[in-house]
């Protein structure tokens, strides 16, 4: 059973979903459709982006220290049903999202919503879902991104009245010959130690995952995604199981890493 948090009554509007939008939860994976930071490959005939969105492994960090093996899945998503803002919530009616701001996509009715029933969150790894078969001229169909912050443990303690239920990242520095030299120059087997590339339009990869505090309720927000754009969930960050819109599945190719262990593969909360 996921864990159960008490959360407000809130209405989040719904912004484009873009990279100066994103950048606190993760990155937006789309063509730049710019040939600047582009490598001529393919005998010519592409364009090369290098590192467009990091994919990070923090199992090390992990309680269990059971190592993760990379995956790549296929999650096909049903369109979600939507509520008229006309009906009257409950009391206990939980945050949510305003799809008011959809201008031009005819398959969603003005002001109608979605319940946020739950937020998950994968502590030690980036998630990236990348849509199939979708353009950006299909109006008819498109995905919500809804993210929340993540609160400092204390203050998610003060909330619940007791520790975060999850496991927590290990603090421990690291302080081996190996990983005195893994500092000094990248490892030709991983990119956890690379600096991260100035080119790259998918910026700094963040060096440790998010902490184990609960997710920010205050903060949630909400981003309309169109079919030519894939997002890639920082490690740690709380978001909703993925809300397709419209009339159509969407197939989403998702790459991860994951070492088997239920809690720290996958984290969740019911807001309640």
């Amino acid at each position: 059973m996921p864990h159960t948090i008490p959360s407000p009554s809130l209405h989040i509007p719904i912004k484009p979903l873009t990279q100066t939008t994103f950048s606190s939860f993760g990155t937006v994976v789309e063509n730049p459709l710019s040939p600047e930071n582009a490598l001529v490959s393919n005998q010519g005939s592409a364009l090369k982006y290098v590192d467009i969105s990091r994919l990070t492994n923090f199992y090390s960090l992990a309680p269990s220290k059971k190592p993760a093996r990379a995956e790549m899945n296929m999650f096909v998503c049903k369109p979600r049903q939507l509520r008229s803002s006309s009906s009257r919530g409950s009391p206990t009616e939980r945050p949510s999202v305003d799809s008011d701001g959809l201008s031009g996509t005819s398959h969603v009715e003005k002001k109608a919503l979605f319940d946020v029933k739950i937020l998950e969150r994968h502590p030690f790894t980036s998630q990236t879902f990348i849509p199939l078969g979708q353009t950006p001229a299909d109006t008819s169909t498109s995905y919500l991104v809804i993210v929340a912050p993540t609160l400092p443990a204390s203050a998610s303690r003060a909330e619940n009245a007791r520790p975060p239920p999850f496991p927590q990242p290990e603090t421990r520095r690291q302080t081996s010959l190996l990983d005195v030299f893994s500092r000094g120059r990248p490892s030709p087997f991983t990119n956890l130690s690379s600096p991260p590339s100035s080119s790259s339009p998918a910026g700094p990869s963040p060096q440790r995952p998010k902490g184990p505090g609960m997710p920010d309720l205050a903060n949630i927000k909400a981003f309309v995604a169109k079919g030519d754009q894939a997002v890639t969930y920082a490690a740690g960050t709380w978001h909703a199981p993925m809300v397709v819109l419209g009339a159509e599945d969407v197939a989403f190719v998702v790459v991860q890493f994951a070492n088997g262990v239920g809690l720290e593969d996958c984290q969740e909360v019911e807001l309640r």
